[in-house]
């Protein structure tokens, strides 16, 4: 079952060891430095209560830790709001990929990309994972039994792999799940 912690009253110790989730690495390494104002903007406490929780675990020594697919999961994340920031700012109806191939906005992105990578790899370490038919046919499992997405189905098995319970995400789909969550979410915490 889910152990469910309020990241604001927890107090690091230099021995954990925390997985942290993709969204929080987008509130860490991109939102908290640009104004978004879209309708899946980040809320206060998002862009306040994570990554001084981050910090805090640094200070402690504690180790924390991301996938490979973080990275490319952000990066969706990252070009899908500069692309909705543009269309709201300009109010041009154009995909996504002809967004992408204007080379202004793409080296925006790009920037916004390599930035965030650059952070999220110098403050912890990646659990790399090797993606075979074994893992693979966990992570089916994983999304058969619970409502996750494809990438928290491979992160919840690099983490089992790696022997890490712990991680830090503002998601519910962790939830059911054997480990130890840690939040802001008040949805979660209130449970």
């Amino acid at each position: 079952m889910t152990e469910i912690n309020n990241l604001k009253k927890v107090t690091p110790h230099c021995s954990d060891k925390y997985f942290i989730d993709t969204n929080v690495w987008f509130w860490v390494t991109y939102a908290a430095s640009n104004e978004i104002e879209t309708p899946n903007a980040p809320l206060r406490y998002q862009l306040q209560e994570y990554p001084a929780f981050i910090e805090k675990i640094l200070d402690e020594g504690a180790c924390i830790y991301h996938s490979p697919l973080t990275l490319s999961e952000l990066t969706n994340i990252v070009e899908k709001t500069e692309y909705d920031i543009y269309k709201e700012d300009t109010g041009e109806e154009l995909t996504r990929k002809q967004f992408r191939m204007l080379p202004e906005l793409r080296a925006r992105v790009m920037g916004e990309v390599s930035n965030a990578w650059k952070q999220i790899t110098q403050m912890s370490e990646s659990l790399d994972i090797n993606i075979d038919a074994n893992i693979s046919n966990k992570a089916l499992d994983a999304l058969n039994k619970h409502c996750l997405d494809a990438y928290d189905a491979f992160y919840i098995e690099s983490m089992a792999v790696n022997q890490i319970t712990k991680i830090v995400t503002d998601d519910s789909d962790f939830n059911g799940l054997d480990l130890s969550l840690y939040t802001a979410n008040n949805r979660l915490v209130r449970q």
